[in-house]
Formats: structure tokens, C-alpha cells, sequence
């Protein structure tokens, strides 16, 4: 049984990797639909790592249609049931909605700080937003960029866009300082400023390997969630020695 299901989900890299990309993006929407499909049924089961999970793709629009409604509910059914990342993410939504309050909110800060710190993922990846949107702290796009870059290394959550937003306002700072017979009304600082240098000599490189790896890094991601979903498959229908969804209802 288990080396069917590795060749069934080896067998369906393999296909995804022979089409044309653009049928590919196509499967890709397809998949991450279904990925939902089976968080959701987790989720409302009370498998807690899967309500974060559905709590994420309603904020990133993974799958499904955007929804902070729906994302701040799950990671509220999440928090409830003791998962702190869950409560620093659903903290920080309300936070973006009604505004930073330091007599609120900087317990919540302060933890986030400590956990980014101590190299958990969800907080690096938090504090990384909130440097980049200044929110609750001063802004600095540097240090922003600096979590988020980690954050991508360790593969803990695609920031490929995040990332690509803040090198392009770092773009617009340089501009405005090479145009401007005054001084640039954004202190970017010396740190920034040497962090500029490099992201113009990375950009004058051939894009082309970039693409690649960033190709590869969705196919990668691919397999890992099809080995998601047979566990899930698995554990649903009662496979594989586990306990079914059946048998928890």
C-alpha cells in the first residue's frame, strides 16, 4: 500500500513536470483547491494544525477566495485550542484593522519578538511583516527583509511575493535619491543603503536561474503537499493503520 501511493504521487510529479507551464499553474490552482478541500474537513473535525492551516489560505487566498473574516475565525478556533501561532496571527489581523495600542498589544508584541528570537518560523515570518508595514514598530525594511529572506531559506512559508514588494520599495527609495537635488525625505540609513548596492548587483544578474529556482521550489512544494494529502487520504478513510475520520465522529 505504501509504495502504491509513493508511486501514485511520484507518478503525478512526474506528469506535472512534462506539461506546459501554463497547464501547470493550472494544476497548481487545482491542487491548492484541494489541499483546502482537506484541510477544511480537518479543520471542522478540530485538528488544530489544520485550522491554522485553513486560517492562512483564507488570509493568503490560497485555494480560495481572500477572507479575513474566515481567517481571523479559524485562527480563533485555533488559539482557543492552545496554538500560540494561531493567537499571534489572529492578534495581528485585528492589530492591522483598529491600530498598535502599547498597552494592548506589547505583551503580544514583546512575545512575538522573543519566539522570532528563539527561530520559530511563524514568528520570524510575522515579525517580518510588521517591520516591513511598520506596525507596532519603527519601520525598517531591512530588517524586514533580513526575516523574510530566512523565513524563505527554511522553506517555512512561500514570502516570494513579500519579498519581491520590499525590494521594489527599496527600488523607489534609490530613485528618489539619485532624482533629488535634497536630501531623500526616507532616513533609509547607511544599512540600507549598503543593502541597496547589493540588490542592484543581484538584479543586473540573468534573471533566468532565478526562475528556475523558484520553478523548482513550487514543484518541491508540490510533492510535499500530494504526501499531505495521502496521509490525510489515509487517515480519512482509515488506511495505513490509523484511525479514520470516521472513527473520531
Amino acid at each position: 500500500m505504501k509504495q502504491s501511493k509513493f508511486f501514485s504521487s511520484s507518478l503525478l510529479f512526474v506528469i506535472i513536470m512534462t506539461i506546459p507551464f501554463g497547464l501547470q499553474a493550472d494544476a497548481l490552482i487545482d491542487q491548492s483547491s484541494n489541499i483546502f478541500k482537506f484541510q477544511q474537513k480537518l479543520a471542522n473535525n478540530g485538528n488544530v494544525g489544520a485550522q491554522y492551516k485553513l486560517a492562512s489560505m483564507y488570509e493568503s487566498g490560497d485555494g480560495v477566495t481572500a477572507s479575513i473574516e474566515q481567517a481571523k475565525h479559524w485562527y480563533g478556533r485555533a488559539a482557543d485550542a492552545g496554538s500560540k501561532p494561531a493567537m499571534h496571527r489572529n492578534t495581528y489581523l485585528i492589530t492591522k484593522e483598529q491600530g498598535y495600542d502599547q498597552a494592548k498589544n506589547g505583551a503580544w508584541l514583546k512575545s512575538v519578538k522573543k519566539d522570532a528570537n528563539a527561530r520559530d518560523a511563524d514568528a520570524m515570518l510575522l515579525l517580518g511583516q510588521l517591520y516591513g508595514e511598520g506596525l507596532g514598530v519603527k519601520k525598517d525594511l531591512v530588517k524586514s527583509l533580513e526575516l523574510l529572506e530566512q523565513v524563505q531559506m527554511l522553506g517555512a512559508a512561500n514570502v516570494d511575493s513579500q519579498i519581491a514588494k520590499i525590494r521594489s520599495e527599496f527600488a523607489v527609495i534609490e530613485n528618489n535619491e539619485q532624482q533629488s537635488q535634497e536630501p531623500a525625505k526616507i532616513d533609509v540609513g547607511q544599512a540600507e543603503k549598503d543593502r541597496l548596492k547589493m540588490l542592484k548587483a543581484k538584479a543586473k544578474k540573468d534573471s533566468y536561474n532565478e526562475k528556475v529556482k523558484r520553478y523548482e521550489q513550487v514543484m518541491e512544494k508540490l510533492r510535499k503537499e500530494q504526501e499531505k494529502i495521502d496521509k490525510q487520504q489515509a487517515w480519512a478513510t482509515g488506511g495505513a493503520g490509523l484511525a479514520g475520520a470516521d472513527d473520531e465522529i
